[in-house]
C-alpha cells in the first residue's frame, strides 16, 4: 500500500516504531482476517462435492464446519493470553503459518477424518489470528480513538466483502477446479500476510513475565468447547437431549472452576478485574446479542427464501445481496464515532436493526420481496455502523498490554453468540413452507426484542 493508499484511509497517521503507518498495519492484518472470514463461508458450497469424493455422510459434512467453529471458539481466550504475554505480532505470524499448513492439509486430505482434523487445525490458526489482528491495529493507532474506529471500520468492511464473496468464489472454484482449490487459495494469502506483518508491523507491548497459567488455559478450552458443542448439538438433537444437557453441565462446572482459579492464581490468563468495568462488561454482552441476532437472522433468511419461497441457492444469494451494504456502513462508523462518540453508532446500530427486524413481522411465503428489502438494508446498516464502534470501545476500555486478551474475550463471546443464534433459530425452521415462514417471523420478533434490550444496555452502560 502506497502513501496515497494510506491517505485514502482517512488520514490515518503513522505511529509504529518501524515507520509502518496504520495503512500498512491494516493491510497486513487484513490478510489474516480475509482467510479467517473466507473459510467460514467458502466451504459451504463445496459440501456436496466433498461428500461424493470422500464418501462422507451428513454427519461427516457437518463436522467439517463444526470442527473449525469449535476449535476457533475454544482457543480464542488462550490465543489472546499468549499474544499479550509473547507479543501479538509473533502470535499472529504463528497463526498465519498454522492456517496455511492446515489449509494445505485440507486440500490434500485423502479421507473425511483427515479433512476434519485439518479443519480443526485451521480453527486453531484462526483463533491465533483474529484477536492479534485487532491488537496490532489498536497498537498502531496509539490511543487515538477516532483513528482506531476508522481502522477497525476498514478491517470490518474488508471482512464483510470477503464473507459476501465467499459463496460466489467457492462456487466458481468448486465448479471450475474442484473442491480442493478452495483450500489452496488460502496459501498465497497467508504468505503475503506473513511477509507484510514481518516487514512493516511493529510488535505490541507485552505483559510482565511469570509462570504461564496452564490451569486457566485448560479450563477455558474445556468450558468453551463443551459450551459451543452443546449449543451446536442442541439445534440438532433438541435441548433436552442427554448429550446436550451433559455438555452444558460440563461447561458450567468448567466456567465455575475457571473463575475460581483465575481469582486465586498470581498471573491469571484473564484478569477478572476487566469485568469490573461496566463499559467492558456491557460491550461483551452487546457482542453476544449482536451475533445471536445478526448471524442467526442470516441463517433464517437463507432457509426462508429457499424452503418457504422456493428460491434456488443462486436466487437466495442474490436476495441476500443487500447485505453487502454493510461494507459502506462499516466505513461510516468511524465518521459517526469521530463526530459524536463511539457509543452513538453502537446505539444507532441496535435501534436500526430492531426496526429492521420489526418490519419483518408478519411475512409469509407470499410476501413480496420489495417489502422485505428495506429490512435487509436496515439490518446491514445497523450491524455495519455498530460493530466497528463496539469493537473499538472494547479495545479502548483496557490497558494496551491487555488488548489481545480483551479482543479474544470479545471474539469468544461473539462466536458463542453466533452458535446460539444459528442453533436456536434453526430449530424453528422446520416443516412445511407455512411453518418455516412462521418460525422465521418468531425469530425476527425475538431478534427485534433482543436488539431493543441491547440499545437500552448501550445507553445505560457504555
Amino acid at each position: 500500500m502506497s502513501a496515497a493508499g494510506d491517505a485514502s484511509l482517512g488520514g490515518l497517521a503513522s505511529t509504529s516504531s518501524r515507520g509502518a503507518g496504520i495503512g500498512w498495519t491494516l493491510a497486513a492484518t487484513s490478510f489474516g482476517f480475509v482467510v479467517v472470514q473466507l473459510d467460514v463461508t467458502i466451504v459451504n458450497v463445496a459440501m456436496p462435492q466433498i461428500g461424493v469424493d470422500l464418501g462422507a455422510g451428513t454427519t461427516g459434512l457437518q463436522w467439517i464446519v463444526d470442527a473449525y467453529t469449535l476449535a476457533f471458539a475454544a482457543l480464542l481466550l488462550t490465543a489472546g493470553s499468549f499474544a499479550d504475554r509473547f507479543g501479538s505480532r509473533r502470535i499472529f505470524s504463528a497463526g498465519l503459518v498454522l492456517f496455511g499448513m492446515a489449509s494445505l492439509a485440507c486440500a490434500l486430505a485423502p479421507s473425511i477424518g483427515v479433512l476434519i482434523a485439518a479443519r480443526a487445525a485451521q480453527g486453531f490458526g484462526a483463533a491465533l489470528i483474529l484477536p492479534t489482528s485487532l491488537s496490532l491495529l489498536s497498537h498502531a493507532c496509539a490511543g487515538d480513538v477516532a483513528a482506531r474506529t476508522r481502522a477497525i471500520g476498514w478491517w470490518s468492511a474488508i471482512g464483510g466483502v470477503v464473507s459476501a464473496a465467499g459463496p460466489v468464489l467457492g462456487g466458481a472454484l468448486t465448479t471450475g477446479l474442484g473442491w480442493r482449490s478452495i483450500f489452496f487459495v488460502n496459501l498465497p494469502i497467508c504468505v503475503l500476510g506473513l511477509w507484510a506483518v514481518r516487514r512493516y508491523v511493529a510488535e505490541t507491548l507485552r505483559t510482565a513475565g511469570g509462570r504461564l497459567d496452564a490451569g486457566g488455559q485448560l479450563l477455558a478450552i474445556v468450558a468453551l468447547f463443551f459450551l459451543t458443542h452443546a449449543i451446536i448439538e442442541g439445534g440438532v438433537r433438541g435441548w433436552t437431549d442427554w448429550m446436550v444437557l451433559s455438555g452444558f453441565a460440563v461447561a458450567a462446572l468448567a466456567i465455575a472452576a475457571f473463575v475460581r482459579h483465575e481469582a486465586r492464581v498470581s498471573a491469571p490468563m484473564i484478569p477478572l478485574g476487566l469485568f469490573h468495568s461496566p463499559s467492558f462488561s456491557a460491550a461483551i454482552v452487546l457482542g453476544v446479542l449482536m451475533n445471536i441476532t445478526f448471524y442467526g437472522s442470516i441463517f433464517v433468511l437463507s432457509l426462508y427464501f429457499q424452503h418457504a419461497r422456493g428460491y434456488t441457492p443462486t436466487e437466495t444469494g442474490f436476495a441476500l445481496l443487500p447485505f453487502t451494504v454493510i461494507m459502506l456502513a462499516n466505513l461510516a462508523s468511524g465518521r459517526l464515532a469521530k463526530r459524536f462518540s463511539p457509543r452513538t453508532p453502537v446505539i444507532a446500530g441496535f435501534v436500526l436493526s430492531a426496526l429492521g427486524f420489526a418490519l419483518l413481522h408478519g411475512v409469509d411465503a407470499s410476501t413480496p420481496y420489495l417489502r422485505i428489502l428495506p429490512s435487509l438494508l436496515l439490518l446491514a446498516i445497523g450491524a455495519g455502523i455498530g460493530t466497528p464502534a463496539l469493537t473499538s470501545l472494547v479495545l479502548g476500555s483496557v490497558p494496551p498490554s491487555l488488548s489481545a486478551t480483551a479482543s479474544a474475550i470479545f471474539g469468544a463471546a461473539r462466536q458463542v453468540g453466533s452458535a446460539i443464534g444459528v442453533a436456536l433459530f434453526g430449530a424453528l425452521m422446520l416443516g412445511l413452507p407455512a411453518q418455516v415462514a412462521a418460525g422465521a417471523v418468531f425469530a425476527f420478533d425475538l431478534s427485534a426484542f433482543l436488539r431493543l434490550v441491547g440499545a437500552v444496555i448501550a445507553v445505560l452502560f457504555l
